[in-house]
């Protein structure tokens, strides 16, 4: 189900047809599978590394189509799972990590400055807000450890600052990050797309990956050719549950989507008009974003689950009727919960464990990479999976190719029927838990025993 944001970048292009899908067969030095901001970005990087490699990338939709078309654009820093990176890899490399991501952000934004693309940038941070008592505080451990070490990017706010700043009554408190924006997310794709394009950087579109040969030299396989390369990149975001290698480290629940029609008068009247981006402090987080053309657009997790790798079923639409959707509208700003709506979608999040990405080499085939599990935060740290790719792609001994998130997949998810089965009992424990939290109600044994088995976060929620 297309996105509203790809049809609106789309419709801005003139609705381009795709480009020409693999035709043959071809030996190049960098095979890349997806065309979405992990691979348009390592492409990208491999490029400017080394402008002689031959690299072609097969997207089997058109570039951005999936969750990098879908997502709710917020260009999030990772020093929210400073705490979590630090356990991971020790202070140095948490600090180092979370430095970059922040100047991924403005990386991102140079770049489309270069490359004149309009993101419709937004940058006033985000509020990561509590809606009530029983999910409050919670950030402050974090926020202490960060001043710890001088990082003073966060605002404590009360219900009262939220309110004052974005006109929502919802909130019982929170903490403004200030190192945030927000984009419109398929205009970053496309963008990329183009500039690959004009790097000399081949892609096919239309041309979906059937098997990944795993010899020696790797070779990818289409319906119509087979790509035969030095290195094989799979980036393939929540489709990478078809890999068996990577299947048991990562799962994929669906976020849906809404964004109103253009309503600058009525966001204007209410104190919503460039308000920073909000995000509750539910486990199935739901988000709120204004956009420069005057729309608001929302996000809640949970969605539909797929079944094994069947990623394309799960997203035929939102799980949630547009009633609800409004509801959560409605929770961040009442007063607009009835404006238009332009669009409703599902997109797919890669959840890993420890809601960290994984970056690395398939174990046994050293020539076959993988990058993939942001959990829901890849519009930025895909910038820097694409560094830590492109220097394993070249066999480079750097910081990159050693940091702290290229480690190896690990069984964290049971196989099919278990994983559909368990998941659908975990959602519905963490809905009645958060209600009760809402209720001010403690949860009882059952629902705390299967609320225990949701994946970990580094996010404040």
């Amino acid at each position: 189900m297309t996105s509203f944001w790809m049809t609106q970048a789309l419709a801005e292009e003139g609705s381009p047809p795709p480009l020409d899908p693999l035709d043959g067969d071809r030996r190049v030095d960098i095979a890349i599978v997806g065309g979405g901001y992990t691979g348009l970005w390592t492409a990208i990087e491999l490029k400017s590394r080394d402008p002689s490699l031959d690299i072609v990338v097969i997207e089997k939709d058109v570039c951005g189509a999936g969750a990098s078309g879908a997502n709710a654009g917020m260009l999030v820093s990772m020093w929210v799972g400073f705490g979590m990176l630090e356990q991971l890899a020790g202070t140095a490399e948490a600090l180092r990590l979370c430095h970059a991501s922040v100047a991924a952000i403005e990386e991102i934004r140079r770049f489309a400055e270069t490359h004149r693309i309009d993101l419709g940038w937004q940058g006033g941070g985000s509020i990561w807000g509590a809606t009530c008592a029983a999910q409050s505080g919670h950030w402050h451990a974090a926020i202490d450890a960060l001043v710890a070490h001088g990082i003073d990017l966060y605002d404590v706010l009360t219900a009262a600052d939220i309110e004052r700043l974005t006109g929502s009554p919802s909130f019982v408190a929170g903490v403004l990050d200030r190192s945030n924006a927000v984009i419109q997310p398929a205009r970053l794709a496309r963008g990329l797309r183009r500039a690959a394009l004009g790097m000399g950087i081949v892609i096919h579109e239309g041309t979906r990956m059937t098997r990944l040969g795993r010899g020696t030299p790797p070779s990818v396989v289409t319906p119509t050719g087979r790509l035969t390369a030095r290195k094989v990149i799979l980036a393939t975001y929540a489709w990478s549950l078809a890999v068996p290698e990577l299947a048991p480290a990562a799962m994929v629940m669906c976020t849906d989507g809404l964004v109103t029609g253009p309503a600058p008068d009525a966001i204007e009247a209410a104190g919503f008009t460039g308000v920073p981006a909000m995000v509750d402090s539910r486990v199935f987080i739901s988000s709120c974003r204004t956009t420069a053309d005057g729309r608001i657009g929302i996000t809640k997790s949970g969605g539909r689950l797929p079944y094994g790798a069947r990623i394309d079923a799960a997203r035929k639409g939102p799980r949630r009727p547009l009633a609800e959707l409004r509801q959560v509208l409605g929770m961040f700003q009442p007063t607009l919960a009835g404006l238009p709506i332009a669009g409703t979608w599902a997109g797919p999040i890669d959840r890993s464990w420890d809601g960290l990405p994984l970056f690395g080499r398939i174990p046994g085939h050293p020539d076959i990479l993988y990058g993939f599990g942001y959990s829901g935060s890849g519009v930025a740290l895909s910038r820097l999976g694409a560094r830590m790719l492109a220097s394993l792609a070249l066999d480079a001994k750097d910081e990159w190719s050693t940091a702290a998130l290229v480690r190896q997949p690990k069984r964290a998810f049971p196989p099919e029927p278990f994983r559909y089965i368990g998941a659908h009992a975990v959602r519905t424990a963490i809905e009645r838990h958060d209600r009760l939290d809402h209720e001010g109600r403690a949860a009882g044994p059952i629902t705390r025993a299967l609320y225990a088995l949701k994946p970990a976060s580094y996010k404040p929620a």
